[in-house]
């Protein structure tokens, strides 16, 4: 594409430069790219002179950083602008062919749930013959073909060139993980959302946000510095609460509960057993007898968070909770893996106190009577601090814990384990076996068949990261060697 039609300014008029890509990072330039400087700290010029030197032939960077222009006059064109993240969207809605009113895109945030409200969201969409598309944390693609990814809210550019990629392929419909990270950061920026979803925020990632007010805050920018419809909101937390607070003028909260009968969408007479969940699901538009083979109190607040998403009327109502039932589990998000004489095995991705918490309070509601063993580790390099909360949670509601590696990455796992127990009730019954493998072997057998197995943080995940490498390993797969 011809840079002219993409910035129209009067120093690009002439411009007969044939843009090939775009990027923003100095590596992966090459001849007739444009280069994104979004950094602004002393190597800014490093990764500059990387770019020419690679082939770009525009530099598009923040206007208060100086570089000596006459080094690249006759190698590149330098373009200052007040906001370079703004600009990067800007531009590659033009160079990929985004059109924002050819795809309804339903954002989710919160500390637990995005991926199973975007799933949820994807799959009733999917049933209803409407495809949709899904950009998160268990991949990215077409539902339900979906291709791993690193991140789950990627780049500004992969963002747009992925949604204008769905648009090309008539999709209409396209749900969207939000994570903090890719708020803070502006990766998001450029989007216009049908709904913007809150499901809850508690305790994790304080590596990055310093505190939770910080956390809370980002959310916020979420709702009111993105265009959207409609906003739902989950009250059933303190911040859920405040951002409804924080919204009250503004048009189109819709607010979702497990608890308060008051909202516009909630949930009552809630029904655990071990083949699944029943409850009622209310709204102004009628009550629901939902049935469902999905576990956790959580997951239902999920369910409705999901339906207060996609309905606008009556009919959507009625279309989209008759097919409630045909919901499929989400993969590593409570996973149940059963055979006859063997312990009842669930595998959860949770990582953080609060899903953790949800996670074990819900196999009590479907399995008051049985105990539960649960295998858990916590990550490297990651929040020190909700360590020793996720502890005192497990061992409060489990008879044996098994302490093991969780990618523990450059740190010590003797160190990991160590600010875990620290957590612990006193007088609580634990083992420490690193190798995850040989935790799970030992403890889903025939020996345990009237108990739970938990088997908790990694989810879907098919590797574990160490210093030096990351190798194959799979919870699932190690579960099912064993049940087959």
């Amino acid at each position: 594409m011809n840079l002219e039609k993409l910035l129209k300014n009067k120093k690009f008029t002439e411009s007969k430069i044939s843009i090939k890509g775009l990027s923003e990072d100095s590596r992966k330039i090459k001849k007739n790219y444009i280069f994104f400087l979004k950094n602004t700290n002393t190597k800014s010029e490093k990764y500059l002179a990387e770019a020419v030197n690679n082939g770009a032939s525009l530099v598009i960077h923040n206007k208060t950083i100086s570089f000596d222009i006459k080094k690249y006059t006759n190698k590149c064109i330098l373009h200052g602008v007040s906001c370079v993240t703004s600009k990067m969207a800007e531009i590659s809605k033009k160079y990929y062919g985004h059109n924002p009113k050819q795809i309804k895109i339903y954002g989710v945030t919160g500390t637990n749930g995005k991926s199973s409200v975007a799933n949820y969201i994807a799959q009733l969409k999917t049933i209803n013959k409407e495809k949709c598309a899904t950009i998160g944390t268990i991949g990215a693609g077409i539902y339900p073909n979906l291709k791993k990814q690193s991140l789950t809210t990627p780049i500004t550019i992969e963002i747009i060139k992925k949604i204008a990629g769905f648009e090309k392929k008539k999709i209409k419909n396209l749900t969207l993980e939000v994570s903090s990270h890719g708020i803070a950061q502006k990766r998001i920026s450029g989007i216009q959302f049908e709904s913007v979803i809150f499901t809850n925020l508690s305790q994790d990632h304080l590596d990055y946000h310093k505190s939770m007010k910080n956390y809370f805050y980002t959310k916020l920018s979420l709702f009111i510095d993105y265009k959207n419809k409609k906003k739902i909101i989950c009250v059933d937390d303190i911040y859920g609460k405040k951002l409804k607070e924080y919204l009250s003028k503004k048009k189109f909260v819709r607010t979702v509960s497990v608890r308060d009968s008051n909202s516009d969408y909630y949930a009552s007479k809630i029904k655990f057993s071990e083949s699944g969940t029943e409850f009622i699901l209310n709204s102004k538009y009628g009550s629901k007898n939902i049935k469902t083979k999905l576990y956790g109190i959580f997951t239902v607040s999920n369910i409705i968070s999901s339906i207060a998403a996609i309905v606008n009327s009556k009919k959507d109502y009625n279309t989209y909770t008759k097919n409630i039932p045909k919901l499929k589990p989400i993969d590593g998000r409570m996973n149940r893996y059963h055979k006859k004489d063997f312990p009842n095995v669930f595998i959860d991705f949770a990582h953080s106190p609060d899903s953790i918490k949800k996670v074990m309070q819900s196999i009590k509601l479907h399995y008051p009577d049985k105990k539960i063993i649960t295998i858990f580790g916590c990550g490297g390099e990651r929040d020190t601090g909700k360590r020793k909360i996720m502890g005192g949670i497990v061992s409060k509601y489990s008879s044996d814990i098994i302490l093991t590696n969780d990618n523990p990455r450059n740190e010590d796992p003797k160190k990991i384990v160590t600010d875990i127990v620290k957590g612990f009730n006193p007088g609580c019954s634990y083992k420490i076996i690193f190798d995850r493998k040989k935790a799970i072997r030992k403890y889903v057998n025939k020996t345990n068949k009237e108990k739970i197995v938990l088997i908790l943080g990694k989810g879907h995940e098919n590797f574990q990261v160490f210093k030096d490498k990351s190798i194959f390993f799979s919870d699932k797969r190690e579960v099912q060697k064993i049940l087959k």
